[in-house]
């Protein structure tokens, strides 16, 4: 398949729902369209609170299956290849620069922002991987909708007497019980959510009153994405439904309760990518 034909795609994906504003319900209709998006995949601005989201989703029953990440990254690396093909080689190739500026890694977070012992819950955790090295004081726990994943990473989670729920983030959060979890992570999970103002409630409900959140996410304010707009990085369709800045993120977190905390250099506009960490308000 070509990485420009997306007919397979469709052909794999026909149940897909309407989207009002995630952040306000604002209606789509009155939104200003982004040229960003595309006729299958419509991306607009709210006008009543200026969240950036796609208009058309795919619904969670398809997200386990056919859209799993584990099948659309595939699709979407090599799109990125054929519309960026110096830099995407240029990246692949010169993979050595991790070590000198290594990536932060979730575990390592949960230490330096002094998360309490106890139930980590990483969501769209996927096989579990980014769980390993986690410190002896913390249970990894996650929820993850693709099938296969969920149960790679309960496999991985059992063997230090955690667990992973096969389950949409709203549904396995609701299985939880009201002030048990230590912290919550969402590592480039949140711009894939369909409901993430519902998600960060549900987070809210099940944090420890000294409990943490750290979420990583696309920078939609990033000058990469204004220099290189539909062939930025960042925007995966139908896959990536919200798109954040570092405003749109504070304001969403606030509204579920939380207050939002970037590192000195997490949340720059040279990074296509930005870190926060939320507490209770």
């Amino acid at each position: 398949m070509s990485p420009h034909d997306n007919s397979a795609m469709q052909a794999a994906a026909p149940a897909v729902l309407d989207r009002d504003c995630p952040q306000c319900s604002a209606k789509h209709t009155d939104a200003i369209s982004l040229s960003h998006g595309s006729q299958e995949w419509p991306m607009v601005r709210c006008n009543r609170c200026n969240f950036i989201y796609l208009t058309r989703a795919p619904r969670y029953e398809e997200l386990s299956t056919n859209l799993a990440w584990e099948k659309t990254s595939i699709i979407e690396d090599e799109r990125r290849l054929a519309d960026r093909p110096v830099s995407k080689r240029f990246s692949k190739a010169t993979r050595w620069r991790m070590k000198i500026l290594p990536r932060r890694k979730m575990p390592e977070l949960l230490l330096s922002e002094n998360a309490p012992a106890g139930i980590v819950v990483d969501l769209g955790c996927g096989d579990g991987g980014m769980m390993n090295g986690l410190d002896e004081k913390f249970i990894p726990g996650g929820v993850e909708i693709s099938a296969e994943l969920a149960h790679r990473a309960n496999e991985n989670f059992k063997t230090r007497g955690g667990a992973c729920l096969h389950a949409p983030s709203v549904t396995g959060l609701r299985q939880i019980e009201a002030g048990t979890v230590s912290a919550v992570t969402l590592r480039s999970y949140l711009e894939h959510e369909l409901d993430p103002l519902g998600v960060l409630h549900e987070i809210k409900r099940v944090l420890k009153p000294d409990g943490i959140v750290l979420i990583k996410v696309p920078n939609y304010g990033s000058w990469n994405r204004m220099v290189t707009g539909r062939k930025w990085c960042g925007i995966r369709l139908p896959d990536h439904l919200n798109y954040f800045t570092p405003r749109s993120l504070k304001d969403m977190a606030k509204i579920a309760g939380f207050k939002t905390r970037h590192g000195l250099t997490w949340a720059l506009p040279t990074s296509d990518n930005m870190w926060a960490v939320l507490r209770h308000a």
